[in-house]
């Protein structure tokens, strides 16, 4: 369900030593799949932040683009 609320921080790190504190940028995008999938596929659509301060609050991503559209 959208509008989705959620907070970002170390512990949901991909990899341990790629912890998001060691940056003091980042970019957040959010996707929704068509078939369920985890990877990126063609018609899937998606959005992504500017790039924002590590603790910032309020963000919203607008997801409007489509995966693969030209």
């Amino acid at each position: 369900e959208l509008p989705f609320d959620f907070k970002l921080d170390d512990s949901m790190a991909m990899q341990p030593q790629m912890r998001l504190s060691a940056f003091p940028k980042v970019v957040v995008g959010a996707r929704v799949s068509k078939k369920g999938d985890a990877a990126p596929q063609p018609g899937d659509l998606e959005g992504l932040s500017a790039p924002v301060a590590v603790g910032s609050s309020g963000l919203k991503i607008e997801i409007a683009q489509v995966v693969g559209a030209k």
